[in-house]
């Protein structure tokens, strides 16, 4: 492999030969004082010309920088409109392992791109035609503070995009999702933690392309949750990635709208993360979207509450004392038991607990009953499981007729041994009772 000098000496020296090269400079990497240093960096240099008619007519002019294993004309490409005349690029690969960027460029085209970056580095001016400019700095690549509208609209899009990968996801739509996940959500979240970095350090550096040196300022820990958003094209490690990058923006964009006085939409994030969770487990094959998903275990308490509010209305005849009771010991079954709730903007309206198809109950929050509540966690229940069983109480005569206006039939009927009272059991197949209805007709 040629040295870095090697290389130095004969860019430049086949610039000082060619009558037609009037001036050499250097920008990228190898001018940047803060990109670390390794045996894969490009040579990206610019040759000022009087004209590049002459190079693109010879092909085999370039033969000169060495043997090439590939290469690539990026002004050559199919409908691509380029300015060729004033600007022309070869990119080539040597066989030794050193890859220059070589780009041909007027006079005119030169001051304007001089100005305009400053990691440039004047290497050769035969004629004295290029300005004085000040030491190669990274500074206009470094994070730039963003006005509070860039802000909101950042999270707006992060949030926004997760209903196109939650329903692709479910539409099993794989390389649709990769495609919304990397393309649309992952540019805010890396564009949010460059924020992150950049209110740390003053705004005073670069986290390179695509985030490439986040790992010099992010803690271990949170660098290490972002690599967990990077995964295989397979259903679950995709959820699972997703989720992950929720928590992770929703945790950056929080503290970064805290340090610059930007109020972060909460309800937004909140009201998306629920929608996602319930497209995910939104049992396939559902004809309607339902707002309910497996509950969290930090949501117990409100489940209890709302299992001893459901409890004391609906069996009076039953001892106050006998729910108090047992109240305790249900919210800690409830935080370890399989618990889907019907979540909406304002919480957690009921919830059904279901273990291995049998319903051990479904309630609803007072004030909202009798609004399909009920209903829809059993719809969601029935389409998770081919049969269905559960107890009711015989005095408890409003769900006993809802159940069987949902196509549930008595199997046998028996005393509860903790009450004493008369109870029915009761089951549901799937089909079973459209085919019931048909007998009836006959």
């Amino acid at each position: 492999m040629r040295s870095e000098k090697e290389m130095m000496d004969m860019i430049v020296g086949i610039a000082v030969k060619d009558t037609r090269i009037r001036g050499v400079y250097m920008n990228g990497s190898r001018t940047n004082p803060n990109a670390p240093q390794d045996v894969f960096q490009d040579y990206d240099i610019v040759y000022i010309v009087y004209e590049t008619e002459s190079f693109r007519k010879d092909r085999e002019w370039i033969d000169i920088f060495g043997k090439r294993l590939y290469m690539q004309y990026p002004d050559d490409v199919p409908g691509q409109e380029t300015d060729a005349e004033n600007c022309y690029g070869y990119l080539m690969q040597f066989g030794d392992g050193n890859r220059l960027d070589l780009h041909l460029v007027t006079l005119e085209y030169a001051l304007k791109d001089i100005c305009h970056d400053r990691l440039c580095e004047i290497l050769l001016d035969k004629e004295q035609i290029l300005p004085e400019i000040p030491k190669a700095t990274d500074e206009d690549h470094w994070v730039k503070r963003p006005e509070k509208e860039e802000f909101l609209h950042c999270c707006n899009e992060f949030w926004w995009m997760l209903n196109s990968i939650g329903k692709g996801l479910w539409r099993g739509e794989i390389p649709y999702v990769m495609d919304m996940l990397n393309m649309h959500s992952r540019p805010e979240l890396m564009k949010m933690l460059a924020w992150n970095v950049g209110v740390e350090n003053g705004f005073s550096c670069s986290v390179g392309k695509s985030g490439k040196y986040l790992s010099k300022y992010l803690p271990e820990s949170q660098y290490g949750r972002l690599l967990k958003t990077y995964p295989q094209a397979k259903e679950d490690a995709i959820w699972q990635a997703v989720f992950e990058m929720c928590g992770l923006f929703d945790e950056t964009a929080r503290k970064v709208g805290d340090r610059m006085k930007i109020a972060y939409d909460e309800e937004e994030a909140k009201n998306s993360r629920l929608y996602l969770e319930c497209t995910y487990d939104l049992p396939r094959g559902m004809k309607e979207f339902l707002m309910v998903h497996r509950m969290k275990p930090v949501n117990a308490d409100e489940a209890a509450k709302i299992w001893l509010e459901g409890n004391l209305d609906a069996h009076h005849f039953i001892p106050e004392e006998y729910w108090k009771r047992n109240y305790d010991e249900v919210r800690r079954q409830l935080a370890e038991a399989e618990v889907y709730v019907y979540e909406d903007n304002e919480g957690i309206q009921g919830f059904a607990g279901i273990t291995d198809g049998y319903i051990r109950g479904i309630f609803v929050r007072k004030g909202m009953r009798s609004k399909g509540i009920g209903k829809n966690l059993l719809k969601f229940c029935k389409a998770k499981y081919q049969e269905l069983s559960l107890h009711v109480y015989d005095e408890n005569k409003q769900a006993k007729e809802f159940y069987i206006r949902e196509g549930f039939r008595v199997k046998q009927k028996g005393t509860d041994t903790n009450t004493g009272r008369l109870e029915y059991e009761m089951i549901w197949r799937k089909g079973y009772y459209k085919d019931e209805q048909k007998e009836n007709k006959k």
